[in-house]
């Protein structure tokens, strides 16, 4: 460096004293002397000079003046003076950068106590970092949010975007290194400061970056460190004490504003959270205004004898939306206005029994672009249905609060209606059995009608709705939507529920049973018609019964049919009718059976399986699974029983009808005398 460059005064972004001392040997000031020179030199004071902020080529030039021509005393006291001149100039300068650096400070602190925003607060202090240093690059590393790296989050004067985001574990780099320390710490040059643990994607960034010397200090409160403050220059850099004590003043100050703004930050968000919680008494409190409001509209429907229908239609004022009760079936148990345009299905993408069966949630969920509520009837013995809210908006809390009050109430109400059906059902289940078991004369048993509410002589129709004893809810629920659809009543007699329907067309009463179902009841129905009265009532029910065991015996559980379609197999009920059917029987397979019921076998079974299976070999052995050769010894003994012949077309179908009748006759003969029954 030439002499004015390292005698000139700082400029205001570098920090540091300037050389003291007498200029180098053989120097000679540069240019004319200035004209305050020339005055000071005339009245040989050095007062003047300083006074006018001169410089130091200026004290340079008046002593070559003063010392030109002078003998030795003066020059001695010219040499003294000169470098007395140079001390009070170079302390003048120190105290002029520490004057202006405090201004800087002070104007900082001021505008750090007023940001209460820690990014911006953040930017303001590297900011000034840079223009206190001098330096290039400074940022700021804060710990992530699992307290175990560092990340920088804050940039100035970066080339581009890379340094931003990059992360550092504790003691890893220098800003590590000073995060696990807490001691400010500086490398003239980064890259090649063997002293620190690298990292090779963040020396990659310094490459890029062309970071040279770097001063980094912590930012502490108290005793916790909050993070790095870093200062880099992109050439080799050696950082004086007066720097590293500025920086970590301005750190200090730094730390206590994002403190104060951390703080502050908290203290917004505590005021958020009371002012939400707030916002949720007042939201709870107009709940319970209007969850009071709702049960006393509900209490006063109930009292006034009002159904599902109307419980439905006052959760529906109440939440301000449409509202349908659903069965467990999935069916509408209700009539409300305003709700016939709600299709759960085609809002869902699936029946309600998901929900009811416990497939999916029994609360609210959103579906596409509307938003629908499913709250369940919960029952002692299960789910009862379940009320459907849709909207086009989400639907909070508060609203299916409501929709539970209500579901509540319409527990309620289907267990009242079940106790009264039940109660029907006993008395009618009375009277049904004492009408069927012909138990009283006719006279006492219309009288029994008349107070069980049964006009015996408008039956039309009876249904008789049989399952074997399996699953009676379903088969009650059943009967008694085939009653309410035919206007008629419904009992309950020996384990299976009687339909006793005003209607007199048999065809009409099967189609709408049918319907009803779905094509599939939950139990085996027979119909028979009815012409009135006790007797035709008797008749048609045995009718019916007996249709009823005929499907279930021909694996038909869930059909539904009349007396005169069964009617070939009804002949089973009969005694006639089965001696009949077992002299048929006895006549095409007697000799088959004499030999199974004297050696123990089952030829029988091997019959029915091969002629099942249109006389496939390999077919009829893997049902029965047995060995080829022992279907073969097998069918060789039922043809020596048999005959020849008994595997043509006539004689096979003969043979499959007699093993057809002789299983329904086994499945049947118990029906008989069966559940209380006679033939």
């Amino acid at each position: 460096m030439d002499e004015t460059t390292t005698a000139g005064p700082a400029p205001a972004t570098t920090v540091g004293p300037a050389p003291v001392g007498p200029a180098p040997a053989g120097t000679a000031p540069v240019g004319p002397a200035p004209a305050g020179t020339a005055v000071a030199a005339e009245s040989g004071g050095w007062l003047e000079l300083l006074a006018d902020d001169c410089s130091p080529g200026d004290i340079q030039r008046l002593r070559a003046a003063l010392l030109a021509g002078a003998d030795d005393a003066t020059r001695r006291r010219v040499e003294s003076e000169a470098q007395l001149a140079e001390t009070i100039r170079a302390r003048l300068a120190d105290r002029g950068r520490d004057a202006r650096e405090l201004r800087v400070r002070d104007d900082l602190v001021r505008r750090l106590a007023s940001l209460r925003d820690s990014a911006g607060l953040l930017q303001e202090v590297v900011a000034q970092s840079r223009f206190l240093l001098g330096v290039d690059v400074a940022y700021i590393m804060l710990p992530t949010a699992d307290g175990g790296r560092l990340r920088i989050d804050i940039v100035d004067g970066s080339l581009g975007d890379t340094l931003q985001g990059v992360v550092l574990r504790d003691g890893e780099g220098l800003g590590g290194e000073v995060m696990r320390s807490g001691r400010p710490l500086w490398s003239e040059s980064y890259l090649d400061d063997g002293r620190l643990r690298r990292v090779r994607s963040v020396d990659s960034i310094a490459v890029s970056e062309h970071l040279g010397g770097i001063l980094g200090v912590p930012l502490r409160f108290g005793r916790s460190t909050l993070g790095v403050l870093l200062a880099a220059d992109r050439r080799p850099r050696r950082f004086s004490d007066h720097e590293v004590e500025l920086l970590a003043g301005l750190a200090a100050h730094a730390a206590v504003a994002l403190r104060n703004a951390q703080l502050f930050e908290e203290n917004q968000r505590a005021v958020a959270d009371l002012r939400q919680s707030n916002e949720a008494l007042k939201r709870t409190d107009e709940l319970r205004r209007r969850a009071g409001e709702l049960r006393e509209q509900l209490t006063a429907e109930v009292l006034r004898g009002g159904g599902i229908p109307e419980v439905g239609r006052a959760v529906a004022r109440a939440v301000g939306l449409p509202v349908q009760v659903l069965g467990a079936d999935g069916a509408r148990l209700d009539a409300g206005p305003g709700t016939d345009d709600i299709d759960v299905v085609a809002v869902t993408g699936s029946a309600p029994e998901r929900w009811l069966s416990g497939q999916e949630p029994a609360s609210r969920t959103a579906i596409g672009r509307d938003h629908l509520a499913v709250v369940p009837i919960r029952m002692r013995d299960g789910c009862a249905g379940c009320l459907v809210a849709v909207s086009d908006v989400r639907i909070g809390d508060e609203t299916v609060r409501l929709l539970e009050i209500g579901a509540m109430t319409a527990a309620l109400v289907v267990a009242t209606e079940r106790s009264v059906a039940e109660a029907e059902l006993r008395t009618r289940g009375a009277f049904v059995t004492a009408l069927l078991a012909g138990d009283g004369d006719d006279a006492e048993l219309r009288r029994r009608a008349v107070a069980a509410d049964i006009d015996i002589d408008a039956i039309g129709v009876v249904v008789v709705l049989d399952n074997a004893g399996q699953d009676e809810r379903a088969v009650a629920a059943a009967a008694t939507r085939i009653a309410a659809e035919l206007h008629g009543w419904v009992a309950q007699h020996a384990d299976r529920f009687v339909v006793l329907a005003r209607q007199h067309d048999v065809a009409s009463v099967r189609a709408r049973i049918a319907a009803l179902g779905d094509g599939d009841l939950p139990a085996a129905g027979g119909i028979a018609p009815a012409a009135g009265g006790v007797a035709a009532v008797r008749t048609a029910h045995e009718a019916a019964r007996q249709t009823a065991a005929v499907l279930l015996a021909l694996k038909l559980p869930g059909a539904v049919a009349t007396a005169a379609e069964v009617g070939p197999y009804r002949s089973l009920f009969s005694h006639a009718g089965r001696d009949d059917i077992a002299a048929f029987v006895e006549a095409a397979l007697g000799p088959v059976l004499a030999y199974d019921r004297a050696r123990g076998r089952d030829l029988a079974t091997t019959l029915e399986a091969f002629l099942g299976q249109s006389q496939h070999h390999a077919r009829t052995c893997e049902q029965l699974c047995i060995h080829p050769n022992t279907l073969y010894q097998r069918l060789e003994r039922i043809g020596e029983l048999l005959g020849t012949g008994w595997r043509e077309p006539g004689r096979t179908l003969q043979l499959q009808l007699a093993l057809h009748l002789r299983g329904l006759a086994q499945t049947l003969a118990p029906d008989v005398g069966r559940r209380g029954n006679t033939p």
